[in-house]
């Protein structure tokens, strides 16, 4: 699994027109992002457990992966950017804003792993899991406060 270096992956998502410019803000879209992200984390917390036990760890990887790829998807939103391509979301929140300290190979590692699992049947490894599963759970967290705070200064609630 390659890894492109970060300033050649946005180079080329700005080059393509991959990231794209919104005319404005789309609160009710980041909210309902958000609300769907934070019932996906609630279903989950009831089921990884069995599905940890039945050693299904492609659908925890999925289920988890979608999670973060929402929030990031509310978060931009409040930037007016939009993009189909995972990759470019992630390459724009890491050369834009290094304060939330979101490591560039982590997150792409976790969209080709993601990847691999939807489209073309890979399955993910325990220890894969295991390796990553904290990692999810951090960027979960920094992420849902990211875009809560945004919400917040848009609506003041």
């Amino acid at each position: 699994m390659k890894i492109d270096d970060l300033k050649i992956a946005y180079g080329k998502c700005v080059d393509t027109g991959a990231l794209k410019k919104a005319n404005e803000v789309d609160i009710e879209k980041a909210k309902t992002l958000l609300e769907n992200a934070e019932l996906d984390i609630d279903s989950l917390k009831d089921a990884q457990s069995l599905f940890e036990k039945k050693n299904n760890f492609g659908f925890l990887w999925a289920n988890h992966y979608e999670i973060v790829r929402q929030l990031v998807a509310g978060i931009l939103l409040f930037e007016k950017i939009i993009s189909d391509n995972h990759k470019c979301l992630y390459a724009y929140i890491c050369t834009k804003h290094k304060e939330w300290d979101i490591d560039w190979e982590t997150i792409e590692t976790m969209r080709l792993l993601r990847n691999g699992v939807h489209y073309e049947g890979r399955p993910i490894s325990e220890e894969i899991w295991k390796s990553y599963k904290y990692k999810f759970e951090v960027y979960t967290k920094t992420f849902i406060k990211i875009l809560r705070d945004k919400i917040k200064e848009m609506t003041g609630s």
